[in-house]
């Protein structure tokens, strides 16, 4: 089992000895009494919470922690900030089970302790933790390692000729070469409404990049084509209504001809990472 005490040989080996060791023994020990307070006691006296917790995640979890702060220079080595520390490891006992999640608690447990990173980790990034999905970790990890501060999206919509509007297919749509799941690509829309409630990331459909063809990128869409498919299925329908005998409301006929008549559009947008975006990406992603 690993103890946040090992730490100091090797952080002491950065600097060389005794003095090294005496400067940051009293942060790792904070570190393991804080380690101590939220897992230790409980694993060992609440066995429901034994269970639900599981000693091997929980051991996944601490060995994430200490890779992290293993990273850390010994001279940027302090004292874990109480208002990051003490909330991280209280919630982080909630996600055990998402290993996406739990990684990014451990680098944000391993940034309070990091004197170079105290200007940019704040305490509401705990927040921020816990109100993702790892889907919304793994598509602001994909955003960020995009080259340049922004990227195309589109909103894929229907036409309706002689100036009769037009109406969103679907929102917040990426790029195939950003997000080639389908299933993922399922999620997107509503990960980036959550991202961008949390101010992580803002987008915008009344600028857009000129570099890119949009034409080009968002017509291989399967949202493009599956509005595509929407309008013919429309037009085949109209069709065999007009040839059967059957009669039908003229409303009815009317609507059907307004989606049959109707094009695909692709709406121009654009999504950046916020500054706190930037810097919480920098924590915890």
């Amino acid at each position: 089992m690993i103890d946040f005490n090992s730490l100091l040989p090797t952080v002491g080996s950065f600097i060389g000895g005794a003095v090294s060791a005496g400067a940051v023994s009293g942060p790792i020990k904070s570190l393991n009494d804080w380690w101590y307070y939220h897992f230790g006691k409980n694993t060992e006296l609440r066995r429901t919470e034994a269970q639900l917790l599981n000693e091997s995640k929980i051991e996944a979890y601490k060995e994430d922690i200490f890779d992290e702060v293993k990273k850390i220079p010994a001279e940027n080595i302090k004292q874990p900030q109480l208002d990051i520390i003490g909330p991280a490891l209280e919630a982080s006992k909630y996600y055990i089970d998402a290993p996406a999640l739990r990684k990014m608690f451990s680098k944000l447990v391993a940034s309070s302790m990091d004197s170079s990173k105290e200007q940019i980790t704040r305490s509401v990034f705990v927040d921020f933790v816990k109100q993702m999905s790892p889907f919304d970790a793994k598509l602001l990890a994909i955003f960020s390692n995009e080259v340049g501060p922004n990227i195309p999206i589109a909103t894929i919509q229907q036409k309706f000729n002689d100036n009769e509007g037009i109406l969103t297919f679907k929102s917040d749509v990426l790029t195939m070469n950003l997000l080639d799941n389908l299933n993922d690509r399922k999620m997107a829309s509503s990960s980036i409404i959550n991202l961008s409630r949390m101010g992580l990331v803002d987008t915008s459909y009344s600028e857009w990049l000129i570099k890119f063809d949009y034409d080009e990128l968002f017509s291989k869409t399967p949202e493009y084509f599956q509005c595509g498919q929407q309008i013919e299925s429309a037009k085949s329908e109209y069709q065999e209504r007009l040839n059967t005998e059957v009669t039908i409301s003229s409303e009815y006929m009317n609507t059907l001809k307004k989606k049959a008549d109707s094009t695909v559009t692709i709406g121009k947008g654009r999504l950046m990472i916020t500054t706190l975006g930037k810097e919480f990406t920098e924590i915890c992603i």
